[in-house]
């Protein structure tokens, strides 16, 4: 099957291109440049400054081992949501467009590829939706409710109809760098499979719950917010934490 690559260009975003193009024809990724969103509060603040350095290095550990695989054309495109792009990918008749990390798309797409374009949100929808989704369950202490969502691209954002939720494994000693990456990771490798089996019956969508989430925004991350992350997990999750954590995923949809 042939697919489209739609995503920016930091290593996870190679990452997610590599993997795809291991399961699918997939010729070209059209590549949004990353924004720098948090240039302020990295202006501001050297824990700010230290946490995105962290993640910058946990992400070489976890996502470069993928650096020699073959990787489509990355074209570098200035807005995702150019009409000439749409008209280009409607002439190559791709049968899905696979989504990670661009700015969001708008009608256009969703009108030319009608359930065919499948996003990776980095959080656990219906719960956290919006910015920095992975980072908000440690801010609040809930890592029942860390994860990741395979789902339709909709015109709600992060409201599309589910093909899959990754859960993070979670082990004791692990800071809050080392789950996020694997995380990622995980979910991208499993990325694939699932669009495949989606696109062959085998799986099929399932409207969100009724869930009143949290919605965050870029403007809501500040140095406050990452102490208090940080703190929760400290060096490490204890195994106490971690047991409980995992029974509290079990009751997450009946509350």
């Amino acid at each position: 099957m042939k697919a489209l690559i739609l995503t920016s260009n930091s290593l996870r975003h190679r990452y997610f291109a590599r993997a795809v193009a291991r399961c699918f024809d997939a010729p070209a990724a059209l590549v949004e440049e990353r924004k720098n969103y948090y240039a302020q509060q990295r202006d501001q603040s050297p824990v700010v400054r230290a946490h995105f350095k962290s993640i910058a290095a946990a992400e070489q550990l976890w996502l470069a081992d993928a650096a020699d695989a073959t990787c489509p054309e990355m074209r570098q495109v200035g807005d995702i949501n150019a009409m000439d792009l749409v008209a280009w990918a409607g002439r190559h008749s791709f049968d899905v467009l696979c989504l990670f990390g661009t700015a969001i798309l708008g009608r256009q797409w969703l009108d030319a590829f009608p359930a065919k374009i499948i996003n990776l949100h980095l959080g656990l929808s219906p719960f956290y939706r919006g910015s920095a989704t992975l980072f908000w369950p440690f801010v609040n202490r809930e890592l029942e409710y860390l994860g990741t969502t395979i789902h339709l691209a909709t015109a709600k954002v992060d409201a599309g109809e589910v093909l899959a939720r990754i859960d993070p494994d979670l082990w004791a000693g692990e800071t809050y760098y080392d789950v996020t990456s694997r995380l990622i990771r995980d979910s991208i490798d499993r990325f694939p499979s699932v669009v495949s089996a989606y696109l062959e019956g085998r799986i099929r969508p399932a409207c969100q719950e009724d869930i009143v989430g949290k919605l965050y925004r870029k403007a809501d991350f500040s140095e406050a917010a990452l102490q208090q992350a940080l703190g929760y997990v400290g060096a490490g999750l204890s195994e106490a934490e971690v047991r409980r954590i995992e029974a509290r995923r079990e009751c997450r949809y009946s509350q």
